[in-house]
């Protein structure tokens, strides 16, 4: 049975779960154990504390429950969170929100950088500068022939949720 943090039932396995989920390189997926456990032994240094990958994943499966809070606390810090975040839900869902910005910034501050890249084209921004002011209907069948264009010349569909989006 793991153990359970207080008022939310969140375990300290599905915070830590969390966390991996969350918090990584924003060009890439989660971290391996591995990688955690060297980050860890690489910030603390030759003399700092570490924990194995396989104690990471252990705490992380729940197979270990009430891991000793030293270990807690060497994990939280190469999170960057405080290890009250393992015991106090109203820290959890502080850290837990801040996070949730941090990852939004990024991802505006990603699509921002893929526009500025688009639009170095000269032929796509005269394009979008020319679409300025029409109408929604206008656009659509701007879109259709652009759709068109892109079968015809074998390119893929873009990605759900960026092109395809429109406010009318």
């Amino acid at each position: 049975m793991e153990s359970r943090s207080p008022a939310s039932g969140r375990t300290i396995a599905q915070k830590l779960d969390h966390l991996i989920g969350t918090v990584h390189p924003a060009d890439r997926g989660p971290l391996s154990y591995m990688e955690i456990a060297e980050g860890i032994r690489t910030k603390a240094g030759p003399d700092g504390p570490t924990v194995s990958h396989a104690t990471i994943q252990k705490i992380r499966k729940g197979e270990i429950v009430d891991p000793k809070v030293s270990t807690l606390t060497v994990i939280a810090g190469y999170f960057g969170v405080p290890v009250t975040y393992f015991f106090d839900d109203a820290v959890a869902e502080r850290v837990d929100a801040e996070l949730a910005r941090i990852k939004e910034r990024v991802e505006l501050t990603r699509a921002q950088r893929e526009l500025v890249k688009i639009l170095e084209d000269s032929d796509v921004r005269d394009v979008a500068l020319r679409m300025n002011g029409l109408s929604a209907g206008s656009i659509q069948a701007i879109r259709g022939v652009i759709d068109q264009a892109r079968r015809l010349e074998g390119l893929p569909e873009p990605p759900p949720g960026r092109a395809r989006d429109t406010k009318p």
